[in-house]
């Protein structure tokens, strides 16, 4: 006969927290993602600005103001922000235990880390990048180990 798994009266939570933990860490990379192109747009106004006294490099300054052009902060920042917000909507899913957002954002984060590193060859963001994939991957297996929690712990046919 099957009993119904009784609640613990512990004061100490043993659920697994793998799954929200994966949305954090997409919610995290989005922040992330926003915080750098904000920093970019910081670079731009910084470096065009009026005036050219002081005691900076005029040479070094004529370099860092053809990088940093208002195009490039532009895309920086627009990038940053539809990257922020396609992660809050993939970490929204990866909540509801979602299997084809956290494999979305598995590849979202993924792609651009393997671009940065083999095409652009810096590693640059490496650091987030494994840590993100590493809670992610984490989230993933147990998203589709176990598809229903609800049913484990309350079997269909029972009420509360």
């Amino acid at each position: 006969m099957d009993y119904p798994k009784e609640r613990s009266t512990s004061l100490y939570d043993y659920t697994d927290k793998s799954i929200p933990q994966a949305g954090y860490a997409a919610i995290a990379y989005g922040l992330v993602a926003l915080g750098s192109a904000l920093l970019e747009w910081l670079q731009f106004m910084l470096y065009h600005r009026p005036g050219r006294g002081g005691w900076i490099d005029q040479g070094w300054l004529s370099q860092q103001y053809l990088q940093h052009t208002s195009l490039v902060a532009a895309i920086a920042l627009v990038f940053g922000i539809v990257m922020a917000a396609i992660s809050g909507v993939l970490a929204f899913f990866v909540f509801r235990r979602s299997k084809v957002a956290i494999v979305l954002m598995l590849i979202f984060v993924i792609i651009p880390q393997l671009y940065t590193w083999f095409i652009v060859h810096s590693i640059a963001g490496s650091i987030v990048s494994i840590v993100v994939t590493a809670f992610l991957i984490r989230g993933a297996v147990r998203i589709f180990e176990r598809p229903e929690e609800e049913e484990t712990v309350r079997p269909k046919g029972l009420a509360n």
